[in-house]
């Protein structure tokens, strides 16, 4: 088996980003469990494939035990939506770049939960037992020589490691929140505008987003799913891509990044304002004059959309 030399370039973690479920060469599905390998061909191209292809690999730069995506990846023309008011939309304009907030600055006190407090002991002896079971049956080649009480102190250490690690995860866990949406969304205007009359949506696409960012590997864009909480956990891994059920209506789609240097509330990351906004609407309530000033601050800006009223307060006809 070839030595790894970790060789990582950007176009090799992209090619690994979009294509992480199945192997580039014989087009398999990975499991859980199995192995995938990068690195170069004969002519340095670089390579995604799975065990049975991996000897096309002149270079093998690493091999990572395949593990699923925590989130599912919407289509590529699927629409987003961010609703915000004016000052967030010239902020936005200005500083060509998207707000990433840190995810302990939410007023969602459940946001990178893995369930509810009340359900913790059920929680805490199901990841004693996995840990007791990881340490009874170490990897082949390695022998386990502790005694059950050495099992038991290591297991509850483990245990108490991972929920520090929650704590401190959502302070290096930043987010950009996007609502999934064909339409406009009456519901976003008020909980995001407040209804306001100086309030703005831009649309997007996945595909919009994703190469405004620069084909980012380092950033996740994906559907949040929502689950019962009093039935259910999130997983490890899991928590920041799972919200309770009573957010259901938001649709979210984020994007998501781990910076472990950043101490600042949120930040800015570069974007392609040409590729990100698609189309631009102002609120049901805005004036005329509204319009005007938003399409002047777009041309200050060299931001070449036209923009559009909202339809929700078209009049019907009966």
């Amino acid at each position: 088996m070839q030595e790894m030399t970790h060789r990582l370039t950007m176009d090799l973690r992209r090619l690994s980003f979009e294509n992480h479920d199945s192997c580039l060469s014989c087009g398999h599905a990975f499991q859980e469990g199995d192995t995938s390998h990068l690195g170069y061909g004969e002519n340095n191209e670089p390579l995604y494939v799975c065990d049975s292809c991996s000897s096309s690999l002149k270079e093998t730069a690493i091999r990572h035990y395949y593990i699923p995506r925590p989130y599912e990846t919407p289509d590529q023309e699927t629409k987003l939506w961010r609703y915000m008011d004016f000052t967030k939309y010239v902020s936005l304009l200005s500083s060509k770049a998207i707000y990433f907030t840190r995810t302990d600055c939410f007023e969602d006190l459940f946001e990178g939960a893995k369930g509810i407090r009340k359900n913790k002991e059920r929680w805490d002896s199901y990841y004693l037992e996995f840990f007791k079971n990881a340490i009874m049956n170490p990897p082949e080649g390695y022998v386990c020589e502790l005694s059950e009480q050495e099992i038991e102190k290591d297991a509850q250490r483990l245990l108490k490691e991972m929920e520090v690690n929650g704590e401190d995860h959502k302070k290096r866990t930043f987010v950009n929140c996007w609502h999934e949406n064909e339409h406009e969304s009456e519901a976003m205007w008020r909980l995001y505008s407040s209804y306001l009359a100086n309030a703005v949506a831009i649309r997007t696409s996945y595909k919009g987003l994703y190469e405004s960012l620069g084909r980012n590997p380092s950033v996740n864009i994906g559907r949040v799913e929502y689950i019962d909480l009093n039935k259910n956990y999130a997983g490890p891994n899991d928590a920041f891509w799972r919200k309770r059920k009573s957010f259901e209506h938001e649709r979210e789609i984020r994007a998501l990044l781990t910076d472990l240097k950043c101490k600042e509330k949120g930040k800015l990351i570069p974007c392609d304002l040409d590729l990100l906004i698609e189309d631009v609407f102002v609120s049901p309530h805005a004036p005329e004059w509204f319009i005007h000033l938003i399409n002047d601050i777009n041309v200050k800006y060299s931001i070449k959309i036209k923009v559009s009223k909202s339809q929700l307060l078209e009049k019907p006809f009966f």
